[in-house]
């Protein structure tokens, strides 16, 4: 009931966050239409009724103060529900806006260790699904606020002249609450989890026969009622156990509110043999029916709501759980800053032995290796030498298992991460394509050099992007991407290119590639190198690649095997060595003749 109630209470207060004062609106509009107005209609009846007897004997004045009661109350309620129904849907909305916006930021605040853990993975996929149970959750908070404000209001009415009668509402609204509350638990997955696979399947389908990169396939191959059939094999096999485990329960609810009813007569007995004596008025006798219908309406409401509340309760979990994530990697309490400098800093992995989370297996094992300010590296090696990895810890998006790395003799942990990145400037594999203007992809870089229009300019002419914008209509306005309304599509090597511009654009002392020329021609792979061969030597530059025509011009290539250094030198040297590095490129060379 605890954690019922608290997440009653934090789904209330995001309403509060994300619709102010209008929320409390909503929850007095839906507590005055569906309780506080009936009862001053029956009250205002009953009034009504006690009169009509006397009616000959009565002046009007009588009738004054229950005629204007009722106006006003009818204007209230008027007002209420033209403004509520003209502005629920636009506060659900902002609400679900609201939602997105918390879920978003605190993705900004989470780091690439947490988003690469595959719990954190499955905790954000069912997210959205969550959102909705939230947004019900919201719903039934209101009303059972609602709920307990009737029944109160009702047991006090009634009390006055049956004080047994709530007790007795309350004793035999518990078996439907039982029945309901464990139909509930048993189908609700069925709404969730189980029915996550069933989307999940869809939604995949439905991606496979609209998107660009797959339709064509499809339409190829005639795949499209094959696809078809697997939707239908999993909805069949959700549906059929869905209604199997729904089938016992109508019966049994209906048992439940049969005892409730049984109950209600039985009180209503009492009332109408009062009526008959003559010690209750038909004025008296109208509003202790209706409060008496209240009396059960409003017990079997703020059960069955507490129920709904409970069942949702696990996968609120989830949301809360998310909201609640810490990064992996933390800052220090009393962190040492850099000195400001465009000279890149000295790195070293010192003994450094590195696995990554729930794994047993090193990538990296007593591993050493420095790199002097402004040295230009290149890692090579197979898949799954450990490259990418360095980069990671390099960044920090991992701590090291064992061993230390050092900036300029500074152990990596104890410097301010969102200024250590200031430093590095980074073109990954996976880079993004903003679907945004052509200079706000380069902007994103460093968004405090937005007025730089010379860096821009060298951006984009180091990156080799400069080749194609004049194929812009609107030069470095024109939205890239198919998107957005009014956007270009780039193809791969042009979309590389621009990530490669922001990187340039950020001008920081350290600038890594990760497989930077991968989906780019070998003319304009040869620009873009001697574009990096050209930088001055306050930069370091650390390359990733598979080609050798990339790495080739490298101060030091480094190649790694099973997470260790096992050749290095320049170009020249390494084919000397007769090592792997040179089978490596002579099994590449092949392929060019």
């Amino acid at each position: 009931m605890k954690k019922s109630l608290s997440y009653g209470f934090k789904a209330i207060r995001l309403v509060w966050e994300a619709n102010g004062i209008y929320s409390l609106v909503m929850i007095f509009g839906k507590i005055y239409e569906s309780t506080l107005y009936p009862f001053i209609q029956v009250f205002l009846l009953a009034q009504i009724l006690d009169l009509i007897p006397n009616i000959k004997t009565l002046e009007s004045s009588s009738f004054i103060w229950i005629i204007l009661t009722y106006l006003i109350a009818s204007f209230i309620k008027l007002a209420l529900r033209s403004y509520l129904d003209m502005r629920e849907a636009y506060f659900q909305t902002e609400l679900e806006g609201f939602i997105d916006l918390r879920i978003s930021k605190k993705l900004t605040e989470l780091d690439p260790a947490t988003f690469e853990d595959p719990e954190f993975q499955n905790l954000l996929s069912q997210l959205e699904g969550v959102k909705g149970t939230l947004q019900m959750h919201v719903i039934r908070s209101i009303a059972l606020i609602d709920a307990v404000f009737k029944f109160i209001t009702a047991t006090i009415v009634v009390s006055t002249s049956f004080p047994l009668f709530a007790p007795i509402i309350i004793i035999t609204t518990i078996p439907f609450y039982l029945a309901v509350d464990k139909a509930r638990i048993v189908t609700w997955p069925y709404f969730v989890e189980k029915r996550s696979i069933v989307t999940r399947v869809t939604q995949y389908i439905k991606t496979l026969l609209s998107s660009d990169s797959t339709s064509k396939e499809s339409i190829i191959y005639k795949t499209g009622s094959t696809l078809l059939g697997k939707i239908r094999d999993e909805q069949k096999k959700y549906y059929k156990e869905f209604n199997d485990v729904v089938n016992p329960w109508p019966f049994r609810i209906f048992l439940g509110r049969m005892v409730q009813f049984l109950a209600f007569i039985y009180t209503q007995y009492f009332n109408f043999a009062r009526i008959m004596e003559g010690s209750l008025s038909v004025g008296q006798f109208a509003l202790l029916f209706q409060q008496s219908q209240n009396l059960v309406f409003s017990a079997e409401e703020i059960l069955s709501q507490y129920s709904s509340m409970s069942a949702r309760n696990k996968y609120l979990d989830k949301f809360f759980e998310f909201l609640e994530r810490k990064r992996e990697i933390l800052n220090p309490v009393s962190p040492i800053k850099l000195p400001l400098t465009t000279i890149p800093q000295v790195i070293e992995f010192k003994s450094v032995s590195f696995k990554y989370p729930r794994s047993e297996r090193y990538i990296l094992k007593d591993f050493n290796l420095t790199i002097k300010s402004g040295e230009r590296i290149a890692l090579v090696g197979e898949n799954g030498a450990g490259k990418t990895t360095i980069i990671k810890l390099l960044l920090r998006f991992y701590d090291v298992t064992e061993g230390e790395i050092l900036i300029n003799g500074i152990n990596i942990k104890e410097l301010d991460l969102s200024e250590w990145h200031k430093y590095i400037g980074a073109l990954f594999q996976d880079f993004i394509k903003y679907q945004f203007k052509f200079k706000d992809n380069i902007y994103l870089g460093d968004l405090s050099k937005t007025e730089n229009e010379k860096l821009l300019r060298d951006a984009i002419s180091k990156s080799g992007a400069d080749k194609y914008l004049d194929t812009l209509p609107n030069g470095i306005e024109q939205i890239v991407g198919k998107m957005f309304e009014g956007g270009i599509d780039l193809s791969g090597g042009q979309w590389q290119k621009l990530a490669l511009a922001r990187a340039f654009f950020r001008d920081a002392p350290i600038l890594i590639l990760d497989e930077p020329t991968s989906a780019i021609d070998a003319k304009a792979e040869y620009e873009i190198f001697q574009n990096i061969q050209k930088l001055e030597n306050d930069k370091t530059v650390i390359i990733i690649s598979h080609r050798f025509s990339t790495v080739r011009h490298a101060d030091r290539i480094l190649v790694l095997d099973d997470g260790k250094i096992i050749e290095q030198g320049t170009h020249e040297e390494l084919i000397s060595q007769k090592g792997l590095y040179e089978e490596l490129f002579e099994i590449q060379a092949k392929g060019y003749k």
